[in-house]
């Protein structure tokens, strides 16, 4: 064999050496916990306005009938008027236009929430409080495309229950641009 084979080979080898060491390496799962992960809990008037309404915006049709399951899923949450709503369902049952499309199609529907900003704090003492959030929902279809809908600007009521913080109402203050 000449210089110019073994240096073809040796080259071969070492580009297969590689390739298993790499399938090996990526289809290894990590065995592990999060027991090391401190997850602070949601405690403040901001934070549950937020939370919350990422809970009652995020749909699955496909498996909801209505945007009342998630409101009813999340109803440990909820106070007043809120919590007695996500307790009964509604008859009939209002959903949105493109729900039943979304639920032929598989798509999901996210909510992602921000408190509006220059708001004052909530005092350390208040009992009730009254929050803006802005809400960005898309569509997540099963392709992997998105469709954005409207912005939605909601005035989130949350009262203090015991040391938590819960909602107990909302109300839809804008939608679509100009807000």
């Amino acid at each position: 064999m000449n210089r110019k084979a073994v240096v073809v080979i040796v080259a071969v080898v070492a580009v297969l050496i590689g390739a298993v060491a790499l399938a090996l390496t990526v289809g290894r799962e990590e065995s592990g916990t999060d027991d090391h992960a401190h997850i602070e809990p949601i405690t403040t008037a901001d934070e549950v306005a937020i939370a919350v309404m990422a809970g009652l915006l995020t749909w699955t049709p496909a498996t909801q009938q209505s945007p009342w399951d998630a409101m009813h899923a999340i109803s440990d949450q909820l106070t007043g008027q809120l919590a007695q709503a996500a307790q009964t369902r509604p008859d009939p049952d209002p959903t949105p236009k493109q729900w039943p499309a979304w639920a032929r199609s598989g798509d999901r529907v996210i909510g992602a929430t921000d408190l509006v900003s220059g708001q004052d704090p909530v005092a350390d003492d208040a009992v009730t409080a009254e929050r803006l959030v802005t809400v960005r929902q898309k569509v997540l279809h099963p392709d992997g495309f998105t469709t954005p809908l409207e912005e939605i600007t909601i005035a989130v009521q949350l009262e203090r229950v015991g040391q938590d913080w819960k909602v107990a109402n909302f109300r839809y203050r804008s939608i679509g641009p100009g807000q």
